[in-house]
């Protein structure tokens, strides 16, 4: 019997071809970025790497440089002063040497090697000995220019390594000048302080040698015997200078080669591949993820929309049926043949008119159910709340059970009135105590940070007052002017009677503000990360609401001077007095 061939339907077609064609393109662009960046990220990892080895020869020429301007110094002084001037120059020349950690010491001898001058006491058997040493003869033999050692011991004694620089010099001596050669002993830290504070790679280092081979300064010599073993001086002799990739013991290496000014030094820099190309490693990691998860994807979208547009009749039968049954989440189908299409725009079109009439019900319930989730965001903030509980955490581990109770007390009394629904006007007293609860809680969090007073006259605890206005204004104080103050802060509040107004003025001794973060403060939409501490509730909110409860002539004023504090006058008017309204059971 002959097996009937059943040919594969449209929706397997469509998805096989569709998941064939864009995967062979993701592998493709896969490919293409992957050899672009491998590139990019190489390039730039050498680049920063030899960016580093230049800074540090520019530092360490630098230094270099100023040991030559100390040299050029004391030069002048032995020409321009005479013998009789002797204990002048040394006086100098001992204040030079205590003023700087790097100077060992400065000492010139004669031609002969006898010492003329030293700033530390000289050690040695004759003048042969110092007529023997290698920067003596080089900077006799120099006709003038300087000469720098590696790390040696000191040619005048002491147990202490130093880098030896000389250079000849006219000394006057019995008023006549002289041939000498000035000897300057550098501290060896100063140099291996400038190689070893940079980092080409997590194991990458950077040496100086010689350019006769010789090591001047390796940053494993003292953990390491012959540490000039490990390093591939046969390939760095070849280059001179330059930057080159190698592999050396095992591991490929960058290598970067510059030569110090001013000396016989070449500056070598080690760092090694597969640190520097770790970014690469991780980046096709995530390259080969995402594109094994975008093919993923890709088959189940393309396995949806095969079934999307092989049944759109079928789709609209059952998006009718829904819409019957009061489910308006509907989007027509718009595909298929022209009947149907058309039947499915008129039928789309008929639920947009039904759900615009429905969701402007929905948008009016759904204001007025944000305007109370944002006013008790408002005036509940989860940091400050936050912030605030870790605080009472951490005095009860370490033991301060006064402290405990101290901060959950404030913060109940302050929550008293932030979450008091109904009772937006209350007393002066009740609005100050509410900031007393938030400055006791703020005082314990910064320790010794700030004090504070509140000066309320009794006549007018009992007078009435919109809520909420005066924290705020604490708020940013402490946050934007005592916080960043050195000494202790200090912030008063005082409340007074002007004729038919009340004034709360609130002044702090922070660091004050310029106009234009002033003017910020009361502009309307502004950035308010600053006020993630806090209640979250802005000061242009306050004069807003001062001013619709009270009218335009009462709300905030805000005068400030950088480095002389910060003073708030909050003007309301004064009514009759009020029953408290926050009872301590809410």
């Amino acid at each position: 019997m002959k097996r009937e061939h059943r040919p594969l339907s449209i929706r397997t077609l469509i998805a096989i071809s569709t998941t064939a064609t864009i995967s062979f393109f993701v592998l493709v662009v896969g490919l293409v970025v992957t050899i672009l960046v491998s590139g990019a990220i190489e390039d730039n990892a050498m680049q920063s790497a030899t960016e580093i080895v230049t800074q540090v020869n520019n530092n360490l020429s630098t230094y270099i440089n100023d040991i030559i301007d100390v040299s050029d110094y004391i030069r002048e002084l032995a020409r321009t002063s005479s013998s009789l001037e002797n204990d002048s120059i040394m006086t100098r020349l001992e204040a030079l040497v205590s003023s700087r950690d790097d100077l060992v010491g400065i000492s010139v001898f004669s031609t002969d090697g006898n010492m003329l001058i030293s700033t530390r006491p000289a050690i040695y058997d004759s003048k042969d000995s110092i007529a023997s040493e290698l920067w003596f003869s080089r900077a006799l033999g120099g006709e003038g220019d300087f000469f720098f050692t590696g790390p040696q011991r000191s040619s005048l004694g002491g147990n202490g390594y130093v880098i030896s620089y000389s250079t000849t010099i006219s000394y006057r001596a019995m008023s006549k000048a002289i041939p000498a050669v000035l000897l300057i002993e550098l501290n060896f830290n100063a140099v291996a302080e400038l190689l070893d504070s940079a980092h080409l790679s997590d194991t990458g280092y950077i040496y100086i040698i010689s350019n006769d081979g010789d090591l001047v300064y390796h940053p494993k010599q003292r953990i390491m015997d012959d540490v000039l073993q490990h390093e591939d001086l046969e390939s760095i002799n070849e280059h001179v200078f330059g930057s080159y990739i190698s592999t050396f013991e095992g591991r490929e290496r960058l290598t970067i080669i510059q030569t110090v000014g001013h000396t016989r030094w070449r500056l070598v820099g080690i760092a090694f591949m597969d640190e520097l190309l770790e970014p690469l490693k991780l980046f096709r990691i995530t390259l080969v993820a995402i594109m094994f998860f975008s093919i993923i994807v890709l088959i189940i979208t393309s396995s949806l929309i095969a079934m999307h547009i092989t049944r759109p009749l079928r789709e609209l039968e059952t998006n009718m049926r829904r819409v019957r049954d009061g489910d308006f989440t509907f989007t027509a189908p718009h595909y298929g043949s022209k009947e149907v299409e058309s039947l499915s725009r008129s039928f789309e079109l008929m639920i947009i008119r039904i759900e615009e009439l429905m969701d402007k019900v929905r948008t009016t319930e759904a204001l007025k159910r944000q305007r109370e989730l944002d006013a008790l965001q408002a005036k509940i903030n989860p940091h400050f709340l936050y912030n605030t509980l870790d605080s009472v955490v951490w005095m009860a581990e370490s033991g301060d059970n006064q402290g405990v109770v101290k901060m959950v007390t404030a913060l109940a009394s302050l929550f008293r009135i932030s979450i008091a629904k109904g009772h937006d006007i209350i007393t002066l007293k009740e609005e100050l105590s509410h900031v007393e609860s938030y400055l006791d809680i703020q005082s314990m969090r910064y320790r010794d940070k700030f004090r504070f007073t509140i000066d309320l006259p009794k006549e007018l605890e009992n007078t009435p007052t919109i809520k909420l206005i005066i924290q705020p204004i604490v708020e940013n104080s402490i946050y934007h002017g005592i916080k960043y103050l050195q000494e202790e802060g200090l912030i008063e509040i005082k409340v007074r009677a002007e004729g038919d107004n009340i004034e709360i003025i609130i002044h702090d001794n922070g660091i004050g503000m310029d106009e234009e973060t002033k003017a910020s403060l009361t502009k309307k939409n502004r950035d308010r990360k600053h006020l993630t501490d806090g209640n979250g509730i802005g000061i242009e909110n306050i004069d807003e609401r001062i001013k619709l409860s009270y009218g335009n002539e009462y709300g905030l004023k805000i005068e400030s001077e950088l480095d002389e504090g910060t003073t708030v006058t909050i003007t309301i008017p004064h009514l009759e007095p009020i029953q408290p309204v926050v009872k301590k059971n809410i």
